[in-house]
């Protein structure tokens, strides 16, 4: 049975398109449905697409599956055309992702009636079920390439095709109103159908490529610029056929793509330039300068705006040191820097640019958003469902080391290059569709060097880990075409290649071991402990190896010095310790974050802290945050100690979430600083400091 799905070339993508479509609507709905909880950039495209939530409570932090759609008219006909309307009383920036949230309406709307209920409820699974035919289909474009290939060949296709891209990683956008899943999904279109034109070139698939291209460029406005490079690179597909129609069918389609690509960008409104522009110069460029001064001069900004280093355009209007929106600083900032101004200044600054574009890549681990809830009943909490590749992605360090992304970015882009010289030279073994295939792997490069370095530009550090999905998504694609190549290696080169691979994974798995002791009794055991620091006075920091229980860190709000947590920490957890251990406990004075609520009870800062899920950026901008001090005998692990602290599980770490007091910081077990509700359950490590 297998061998024969395997061998047909009919039955092997359209059963592996129907496997693609099952596994997708599986991950989404088999269980509680799940999806991703808004971050605020729900709210302009409800309101372009007439749209708004059912209930508005706690939106930020759980996935919604229902809203409510505006509709007017007194026939289907009138109700369908206004369905179709935008919002004319918005700020509309053309986009070609409101016409599949447009589709999605319309069928909300017939499923309604049919089923002769509200008809202007709207569910997101209506969305959810587009996204999934889309990829479907691009699996069946890519399954068809792949099927007069080998048995060999075809399962490895497969088994990376659901391994990869059917991770909940990617599936879990299908469930929200994010560009992200049209872009993945347009992305995964348009590989198929450069490999279907490569197969076999006609008009149709030339003009379908051009546009998935329109699509992908709109999915996300930051996408335009690279869709006009691979608009501009898809001339090649002139090389396929010699016909004059074909050949005019192609220039056509590019001409006609690029005017509709350039017309997005023109569209974009002034709001969306001038908050991504703040944010590449005061959150991107001159963030933790250590000479803000001279940047501003660079920039030819006045230094009396010298207080907003280290500001994003999302911030409380009253933590502005200034008015942000005035007319003085519209004119002396957003008419005069541009995002040429912050190529340049990189150019000036080359490695202040590398180390922003390695934090970018240190970013780019996670497939998923991580500050975005995925469940409808538990706030903040994150589902696991089919995360295989998400998971071993982290685990290995492999894909997003900057070393390694480097390393590969340049040996590829020395493979294309060498190819390319050696075509020109040896022009009787160049034929069209070699040429062809170097123009990928030139579209692919593109995408690989644009994506990593774009979204600093464009956007600073501001939501790095979401802007840095399509780029996650082209080193997953390149890791495929990687393993697919070693697949098809002689077994000898296979062999090694598998090694060396494997030898590197395991090198960056190797981290320093730190000193233990044992201190302490918890429920009969002798408590282990890891040496964090060693102080001048003798006395050293200890933090527990492993999570000594499981807890709740209060049920009020996420104040340390009166939570639940620190009482048991400093009661019940202690019983059983002797008076000579207690005796060697000192005392300590953290300095803790406090809440935008909590902010006047802030001893020093003019800011809430900044939130950033990697372990080394944990701290960033901690110094001028507000905050007030605690004496504590028994304490959880501190911001300061993220970046050297083992990770050892998933626990309560010494840090409110800064915008919410119902939410407090915890350490992942795969490595990240993320935040839930003070009342889900998470690991506790305590950390004491002891004399000598």
């Amino acid at each position: 049975m297998i061998r024969k799905f395997l061998d047909s070339k009919r039955a092997f993508p359209l059963i592996g398109a129907i496997i693609v479509f099952v596994l997708v609507f599986s991950v989404l709905y088999l269980g509680d449905n799940v999806g991703l909880s808004d971050n605020g950039d729900f709210r302009r495209v409800l309101l372009v697409n007439n749209l708004e939530y059912e209930n508005d409570d706690n939106y930020y932090y759980l996935f919604k599956q229902d809203y409510r759609m505006k509709i007017e008219g007194n026939t289907i006909g009138e109700k369908i055309e206004y369905l179709c309307r935008n919002n004319d009383e918005a700020e509309i920036y053309n986009s070609p992702h409101f016409v599949i949230i447009k589709a999605s309406k319309v069928m909300n709307f017939l499923i309604n009636t049919m089923l002769v209920r509200d008809e202007r409820h709207y569910n997101i699974g209506c969305l959810a079920f587009i996204y999934t035919l889309m990829l479907s289909l691009a699996a069946w474009g890519i399954f068809t390439f792949f099927a007069d290939f080998s048995r060999k060949v075809k399962i490895t296709v497969l088994v990376i095709f659901v391994i990869m891209f059917c991770d909940s990683g990617y599936i879990l956008y299908f469930n929200s109103f994010y560009g992200e899943p049209l872009q993945f999904v347009s992305v995964m279109t348009l590989i198929a159908l450069g490999l279907l034109i490569y197969k076999r070139p006609t008009i149709p698939k030339v003009a379908c490529f051009f546009v998935s291209l329109y699509f992908f460029a709109g999915s996300k406005l930051a996408n335009v610029p690279y869709a006009v490079i691979v608009s501009v690179m898809a001339l090649s597909f002139v090389f396929l056929r010699k016909d004059k129609r074909y050949r005019i069918g192609v220039g056509l389609s590019v001409l006609v793509a690029a005017i509709f690509i350039a017309n997005l960008y023109v569209s974009i409104p002034e709001w969306m330039h001038d908050d991504t522009t703040y944010q590449s110069v005061f959150f991107g460029a001159v963030k933790e300068s250590e000479t803000p001064e001279q940047d501003l001069k660079e920039f030819g900004i006045d230094e009396k705006y010298l207080p907003l280093v280290n500001t994003h355009a999302y911030m409380q209007e009253d933590e502005y040191p200034m008015d942000i929106r005035s007319d003085e600083f519209k004119h002396d900032f957003y008419d005069k820097v541009s995002k040429a101004d912050v190529v340049f200044f990189y150019m000036r600054h080359p490695v202040r640019f590398c180390q922003k574009v390695a934090f970018a890549i240190e970013n780019a681990s996670a497939l998923r958003p991580l500050n975005l809830g995925t469940s409808e009943t538990v706030i903040m909490d994150s589902t696991n469902r089919f995360s295989i590749w998400s998971n071993l992605r982290v685990a290995s360090k492999f894909l997003y080391n900057p070393l390694i992304v480097f390393l590969l970015a340049l040996l590829l882009t020395a493979y294309v290059i060498i190819v390319n010289v050696f075509l020109v030279r040896e022009k009787r073994q160049t034929n069209e569709k070699r040429l062809y295939i170097i123009m990928a792997m030139y579209v692919l490069l593109a995408g690989l060097w644009i994506n990593m370095c774009l979204p600093v530009i464009g956007n600073g550090e501001a939501d790095l880990m979401k802007h840095m999905f399509i780029f996650e998504n082209f080193m997953d694609i390149l890791f495929a075409g990687i393993l697919l190549t070693i697949v098809n290696m002689q077994r000898r080169n296979r062999i090694i290649a598998l090694i060396i691979t494997a030898v590197i994974v395991f090198v960056l798995q190797i981290d320093k071991p730190r000193d233990t002791v044992d201190f302490g009794t918890y429920n009969g055991k002798p408590v282990k402990w890891e040496v964090m620091n060693t102080l001048e006075d003798g006395s050293q920091v200890l933090v527990t190896r492993t999570c000594i229980d499981e807890r709740i860190f209060d049920t009020e709000n996420n104040r340390w010095e009166t939570s639940d947590l620190r009482t048991w920490l400093n009661s019940d957890f202690v019983t059983e310790f002797t008076p000579e251990e207690l005796a060697r406990i000192v005392p300590v004075r953290n300095e803790v974050m406090l809440t935008y609520k909590d902010r006047k009870m802030a001893e020093s800062g003019n800011h809430t802290h900044i939130w950033s899920a990697t372990r080394q950026a944990a701290a960033d901008l901690s110094e001028t945050a507000f905050k007030y001090t605690v004496d504590d005998m028994v304490f959880i692990p501190t911001l300061d100690m993220m970046k050297d602290i083992d990770v050892h599980g998933s626990y309560w770490i010494l840090c409110p979430y800064g915008y919410n007091d119902k939410m407090q910081r915890y350490m992942k077990n795969d490595g990240f600083v993320l935040h839930t509700n003070i009342d889900n359950i998470r690991g506790v490590r305590a950390a004491v400091r002891v004399k000598p």
